[in-house]
C-alpha cells in the first residue's frame, strides 16, 4: 500500500510533535471524508490500516472512526480483507475501563456485535476462515487470570448472552472431537475452547459426557494436538477428578513410547531427544492427577488405585528419565532439555513410591546440576530437590537417602553465597527441608555463620528458619537458649530505612518459651547479660569483608523482659547482681529505638519496686523525671506515670499488683510458622511443619535415649486442658500430630478383641503373632516377630527397633500403664519376641488403645509399621460366682436401684451373619463371662443369653452383668443391655461388645 507507506514515512520525518499532530489531523479529516463515499475493499483496507497506525501511536480518539468499516470487512469474501477486519476490531474495539463498567459488560457487548460473523466463519468450509474466527476468540476473550480473582468474568445460564456463548462453545467442542477436522483446527480449537470454558464453566459441569471425549485427544497421532489439549484436560479434570484413573494408562503408554522406545515423529525430535517439551507436559499432567481432590475431600488418585502394568510403566519412564539426565550430554540445548525432563520426573517420582535406586539416581543427577554455571539450572535443581524432600515420607527419606545430603551439605551451603538471590533463597529452603535430628547442629551452626553475610532481603526468612529448626530439634535447654540469643546478637542492626534484620516474631517466640519453662529462666538471664556485655562476633570468612554488627535491639528487648521478670533468680551471683543487671540495661537505653526504650522504662520500674534499697534507685528516678519531658508521647506518658507512682505513698498490696509474675502463655500459635515462606506452597507431605514449643527439652544432664523433641507449651488452666483434650490439633498447634497407622492394621486389632492368641499382622516380610496372658488387672501381651522373608528370599531382618510405644491413657492420671518388658533382637534370622506388660489402673475408654511403632530393614528396604493394639477393660474380665438365674436377677435389680440410668446402657447391633444361642454363649465365655442363662438353639421365643463377670482395675473392681436378646426372628439383630456397679462403665462395655460383634 503505497499511500500507507508514504503516510508512515511522513510521520517519521516530522520535526516535532506539532508537525506530527498536524499531519495526523489532516489524514483523519481525509479518512473521514473518504468513509462517506463508496470505497472498494482495497481502499477500506488502506484507510483502516492508517487508523490502526494512528491509534497505536497513542491517538485513541480515532478508535470509533473505523469500527463500522472494520465490521464491513468481516463480511468480505476475500481472506485478506476479513483478516484485517478481525485485526482492526481487536485493536480499535478493545477493552476500555472508562467506557465499560466491567469486563463482563465489555465481553457481552463485543460478542453481541460480532457473534453472527463468528458463527458464520466458524461454519465456513474454508479452514483458513475457520482459523481467523478461532484466533479472534482466543485472543480477545482470553482475559481471565486466575491470579486476579477480582477480575474474573463468569457467565451463568441466567445471563441474557448465555445462548450466544454456548453456541460458540458447541462449535469449538465439535471441532476438537471431530474425526475429519485437520490437526491445525483441532490445536487451535482446543486452546480456544479452554478460553471459553473459563468464562462459562457451567457448560463442562452440565455436559459430563464431553470430558471422556476430550480426554481422547491425548491419544491423537499428531503430537501438536496432544500438546494443545493438555491445558484443556488439566482444566476439565478439576470438575470431575474421579475420571483421572481412566486416562492414566493412556498417558503412561505415551511416555513409554517417547522415553523407553524413543519412538517419535521426526519433526518432533529436539537434539536427538523425542519431544522433550511434551514429555514434561505429560509428567505435569500426571502429577496434577495426584494432587487433585475428590468432592468428598479424598485424593482423586493414589498409587494403590493404579493397575500394576500402568504403575510399572510410570516407574520405568521415571527411572529412565533420571538415567538419561545422568549421562554425559553434549550441547547446552540438549542438556537443558534433559534437565527439564529430570526436574519434572523427580517431582512426580514421589507420588509413585519410587524405589531407592530411582530416588538415589535423582538426587545424584540433581546434585551434579548444582555445579552448572547456568543460574537457571542451579535454581531449578534446587527447586526439584526441595519438592523431592518435602513430599517424601520423612522416615523413608532419612533411611534411604540421608547420606546423599550429608555428603553434599558443603556444596549446598556454598550456594548460600551464590551471586543470584533466587538461588540463595532456594538453597536456604533446601537446607531447611533436609535438616533432621542428626544434622541440625551442623546446619544451625553454618546458618548462624552465614547470617552476617546474608542479603538484607534474606535475613528475615533466614532468622525464622533458624528459630524453627532450633525449636524443633532442641534436646538441650542450654543449647537452645544459647543458639537463639546468639541469633539475636548477630542479627543486630537495620537497613537504611531503620527496618531491623530480624522480625519481632523471633524474639517474642523466645520470650514465650522462656516464660513457660522455669528451667530456662535463670539460664536466659545470665546468657543475655553476657551477650550484651560481649556481643557475638561473626566468624571470619576468607575473601569476604567482615560485616559490622550494631547493637541488637531484639536482644535488648529480650533482656528487658527476662531481667524484669526473672532477674531476681540470679542476683546472688556477684557478676549478675541487680546493680549489674541495671547497668547493662541502662548503658543500652540511649542506643535503642523509642519502642525499646519504653520497654526498658517498664523494666526499670519493676527493678526499683522490687529492690528499693539499691544504689541505682536515684538514677531511675532521675531518668523518669527527665523523660517526662520527652517529645515522644509514649515515653513521656510512661515516665510521667512512673515518676508520679514513685513519689506517691502507695501500699505494698498495690505494688505487688504492679509487679505480679507474668502468666504463662496458653493456647497460642507459633507466629513463626506463618512466616516460613515458599516451602509451605509445596503441595504434598510437608516436612517443614514444626510442632514445637519448649516444655520437653531434654536436659543436658540426661544421658538416656535421645530423640527429636516436640516442645509443647505447658497449659495450666483446667478448662484449657479440657479443650485441648477434645481437639488437640485445632486448639493446641504444638500438640503432636496423630500417628498414621499402617494399612490393614484393623484386622489384627479386631482379632485381639475376640481372641487371646492369633495373627496380629502379616505381610511379605514379617509376621507378628500375639498371645495375651491375664491376671486380673495385669495383662501381658507377647508379640512374636517371624521373619517371612527368610523363607522366600533368605534375607535377615536387620535393625529391628521399637520406635515408640504410644499410650493414649492420659498423662495426669493414666488409665493404664505400659511397660516394654522384653525388647526384640536387632537382627532376626527366624523369630524374636516383644513382651509388653499392661497394668490397668482405671476405666479404659475404647479410643485410648496404644500404638506400637516398629522399624526394620529387609533386603535393603526400610520399613516402618504403626500398629494399634487393644488395651480394653474387657480383657480384665473374670468369671463371677453367680451360679443361677435367680442370683443374676437379684443382682440386676440391686444395680438398677443403686445407680439407675448411670449404671445401665442399651445398644442395638446388626450382624452380617446369623447367630444362634450357642454362638453367643461361646463368644461370651471366651471373653470371660460366666453364662448363667441361655435359650436353646431351637427356641421359638428368640434368643436370650445372660452372663456376668468381674472387671478388675488397680483402683477398684466392678461387677458386670449383660443380657443379649434377639429382636428379630433370624438371629441377626440383637439388643445388648449392660449393667455395672461403676458409674459410666456400662456404656464402655456395651460399645466394646458392639465392636466385637459387628467388627
Amino acid at each position: 500500500m503505497k499511500g500507507l507507506n508514504q503516510f508512515i514515512l511522513d510521520l517519521r520525518n516530522s520535526k516535532d510533535l506539532s508537525e506530527e499532530d498536524k499531519r495526523i489531523n489532516l489524514e483523519i479529516n481525509n479518512i473521514h471524508s473518504k468513509f462517506n463515499t463508496n470505497l472498494n475493499g482495497y481502499q477500506k483496507k488502506k484507510y483502516i490500516c492508517k487508523l490502526i497506525y494512528i491509534y497505536l501511536l497513542g491517538y485513541s480518539d480515532v478508535a470509533d472512526l473505523g469500527i463500522k468499516e472494520s465490521y464491513q470487512l468481516l463480511n468480505s469474501p476475500t481472506f485478506t480483507e476479513k483478516q484485517l477486519g478481525y485485526l482492526s476490531i481487536a485493536i480499535l474495539d478493545g477493552y476500555d475501563k472508562h467506557k465499560y463498567a466491567s469486563k463482563k459488560e465489555y465481553l457481552n457487548t463485543l460478542l453481541d456485535s460480532i457473534h453472527s460473523n463468528l458463527v458464520k466463519d466458524l461454519k465456513s468450509n474454508d479452514e483458513d476462515i475457520n482459523c481467523l474466527a478461532i484466533q479472534f476468540i482466543a485472543s480477545n476473550f482470553n482475559i481471565n487470570d486466575t491470579s486476579k480473582g477480582s477480575n474474573m468474568v463468569k457467565i451463568v445460564e441466567s445471563d441474557e448472552s448465555a445462548p450466544q456463548w454456548l453456541e460458540l462453545i458447541d462449535i469449538l467442542y465439535s471441532y476438537c472431537t471431530s474425526p475429519i477436522k485437520n490437526s491445525l483446527i483441532k490445536k487451535k480449537s482446543s486452546l480456544t475452547l479452554l478460553t471459553l470454558l473459563k468464562i462459562y464453566p457451567d457448560v463442562i459441569i452440565s455436559n459430563n459426557n464431553w470430558i471422556p471425549r476430550l480426554l481422547q485427544l491425548i491419544d491423537s497421532d499428531d503430537l501438536g494436538v496432544v500438546i494443545s489439549c493438555i491445558p484443556l484436560i488439566q482444566y476439565t479434570m478439576n470438575f470431575k477428578p474421579q475420571i483421572v484413573k481412566s486416562i492414566i494408562p493412556l498417558v503412561s503408554s505415551r511416555l513409554v513410547t517417547f522415553i523407553i522406545d524413543e519412538d517419535c515423529h521426526a519433526t518432533y525430535y529436539y537434539y536427538k531427544s523425542p519431544a522433550p517439551w511434551l514429555i514434561v507436559k505429560l509428567f505435569q499432567l500426571v502429577e496434577q492427577f495426584f494432587l487433585l481432590d475428590s468432592p468428598d475431600g479424598t485424593p482423586a488418585l493414589s498409587v494403590s488405585e493404579i493397575d500394576e502394568h500402568t504403575l510399572n510403566n510410570l516407574r520405568r519412564v521415571i527411572a529412565q528419565s533420571i538415567q538419561n539426565a545422568s549421562k554425559p550430554i553434549s550441547g547446552l540445548p540438549n542438556r537443558n532439555s534433559q534437565s527439564s525432563i529430570l526436574f519434572q520426573a523427580v517431582s512426580l517420582a514421589v507420588f509413585l513410591n519410587a524405589s531407592k535406586e530411582a530416588i538415589n539416581g535423582a538426587i545424584n543427577a540433581l546434585m551434579l546440576l548444582l555445579d552448572s554455571p547456568d543460574t537457571n539450572t542451579r535454581y531449578l535443581s534446587l527447586d526439584a530437590l526441595i519438592k523431592l524432600t518435602a513430599r517424601l515420607n520423612a522416615n523413608y527419606l532419612s533411611s534411604m537417602n540421608l547420606n546423599k545430603f550429608d555428603e553434599n551439605l558443603p556444596k549446598i551451603f556454598n550456594l548460600l553465597y551464590d551471586k543470584d538471590i533466587s538461588v540463595k533463597r532456594k538453597s536456604l529452603d533446601l537446607i531447611y527441608t533436609i535438616c533432621n535430628s542428626e544434622t541440625y547442629n551442623i546446619v544451625i551452626t553454618q546458618l548462624l555463620e552465614f547470617f552476617p553475610f546474608a542479603d538484607f532481603s534474606l535475613k528475615s526468612d533466614l532468622a525464622i528458619k533458624i528459630a524453627i529448626l532450633a525449636e524443633k530439634f532442641a534436646n538441650d535447654s542450654t543449647w537452645y537458649v544459647t543458639t537463639m540469643l546468639k541469633l539475636l546478637s548477630i542479627g543486630g542492626g537495620s537497613n537504611s530505612s531503620g527496618i531491623g534484620y530480624i522480625s519481632n516474631e523471633v524474639w517474642e517466640r523466645i520470650v514465650q518459651i522462656v516464660v513457660n519453662n522455669q528451667d530456662l529462666q535463670a539460664k536466659t538471664c545470665k546468657l543475655v547479660i553476657n551477650l550484651l556485655r560481649n556481643p557475638a562476633a561473626p566468624e571470619n570468612v576468607k575473601g569476604r569483608p567482615q560485616p559490622v554488627i550494631g547493637l541488637s535491639e531484639n536482644l535488648v528487648k529480650v533482656a528487658a523482659f527476662v531481667l524484669g521478670e526473672y532477674g531476681s533468680e540470679i542476683k546472688e551471683t556477684p557478676e549478675y547482681s541487680i546493680e549489674a543487671q541495671f547497668r547493662v540495661l541502662y548503658e543500652s537505653y540511649f542506643k535503642v529505638s523509642l519502642l525499646t526504650r519504653a520497654m526498658l522504662l517498664t523494666t526499670f520500674l519493676k527493678l526499683l519496686l522490687k529492690f528499693r534499697e539499691e544504689v541505682f534507685v536515684p538514677d531511675v528516678v532521675d531518668l523518669f523525671d527527665i523523660e517526662s519531658q520527652s517529645i515522644d508521647l509514649e515515653i513521656q506518658t510512661r515516665s510521667t506515670e512512673y515518676f508520679k507512682l514513685l513519689t506517691t505513698q502507695i501500699n505494698q498490696k498495690f505494688t505487688n499488683q504492679l509487679i505480679k509474675p507474668f502468666p504463662v502463655f496458653v493456647n497460642t500459635e507459633s507466629p513463626l510458622m506463618n512466616r516460613i515462606g515458599s516451602i509451605n506452597h509445596i503441595v504434598g507431605r510437608n516436612r517443614s511443619s514444626s510442632l514445637v514449643a519448649a516444655q520437653n527439652i531434654t536436659k543436658s544432664s540426661n544421658k538416656g535415649l535421645k530423640s527429636t523433641s516436640t516442645i509443647a507449651l505447658p497449659i495450666t488452666q483446667e478448662n484449657d486442658n479440657d479443650e485441648l483434650a477434645e481437639n488437640p490439633q485445632e486448639d493446641n498447634p504444638f500438640a503432636e500430630r496423630p500417628t498414621a497407622l499402617t494399612p490393614n492394621w484393623y484386622s489384627g486389632y479386631h482379632r485381639m478383641l475376640h481372641y487371646d492368641a492369633g495373627i496380629f499382622f502379616e505381610n511379605q516380610l514379617i509376621k507378628l503373632t500375639y498371645r495375651i496372658m491375664k491376671d486380673k488387672n495385669n495383662i501381658t501381651i507377647k508379640f512374636v516377630i517371624i521373619n517371612n522373608s527368610a523363607k522366600t528370599a533368605g534375607t535377615d531382618i536387620t535393625g529391628f527397633t521399637v520406635l515408640n510405644l504410644e499410650s493414649f491413657s492420659g498423662k495426669e492420671d493414666p488409665s493404664y500403664i505400659l511397660n516394654l518388658r522384653q525388647l526384640p533382637e536387632a537382627t532376626i534370622h527366624d523369630k524374636s519376641a516383644i513382651d509388653i506388660d499392661v497394668k490397668v489402673r482405671d476405666v479404659v475408654e475404647n479410643h485410648q488403645s496404644p500404638i506400637l511403632s516398629i522399624k526394620f530393614m529387609c533386603g535393603g528396604s526400610f520399613n516402618q509399621l504403626n500398629l494399634k493394639f487393644p488395651v480394653s477393660l474387657m480383657k480384665t474380665l473374670s468369671s463371677t460366682s453367680l451360679s443361677n438365674l435367680e442370683d443374676f436377677k437379684k443382682r440386676w435389680l440391686q444395680i438398677g436401684e443403686l445407680l439407675g440410668k448411670e449404671g445401665e446402657h442399651h445398644v442395638k447391633i446388626d450382624l452380617s451373619h446369623r447367630h444362634n444361642s450357642s454362638n453367643i454363649v461361646r463368644l461370651l465365655s471366651r471373653l470371660g463371662f460366666s453364662v448363667v442363662h441361655a435359650t436353646p438353639d431351637n427356641s421359638e421365643n428368640g434368643i436370650l443369653v445372660m452372663g456376668g463377670g468381674i472387671l478388675h482395675t488397680q483402683k477398684s473392681n466392678y461387677g458386670l452383668l449383660a443380657t443379649i436378646k434377639s429382636v428379630d426372628n433370624i438371629g441377626r439383630e440383637f439388643e445388648i443391655v449392660v449393667r455395672c456397679t461403676g458409674g459410666g462403665i456400662a456404656e464402655v462395655i456395651a460399645m466394646n461388645l458392639k465392636e466385637i460383634f459387628e467388627g
